[in-house]
């Protein structure tokens, strides 16, 4: 369930990336929803950080053998 997890944060920190970068290459960028995005986006950094932080303290679980 972890991986599905860090999965979607880093689906969503990507997305948000791409939509930073659409709104700054716009004409009328709006200065509160491109900071709005660069928040949404760093809160993503730090659930992917704090996702992989526990992925690394949890055990791999072994195989079943026959």
């Amino acid at each position: 369930m972890l991986h599905i997890q860090l999965y979607r944060a880093r689906r969503d920190h990507a997305r948000l990336s791409h939509m930073i970068d659409l709104e700054q290459r716009s004409r009328r960028a709006d200065p509160q929803r491109l900071a709005e995005l660069k928040k949404r986006k760093l809160a993503a950094r730090d659930r992917i950080a704090a996702l992989e932080a526990r992925q690394a303290e949890t055990p791999e679980p072994r195989p079943h053998s026959a």
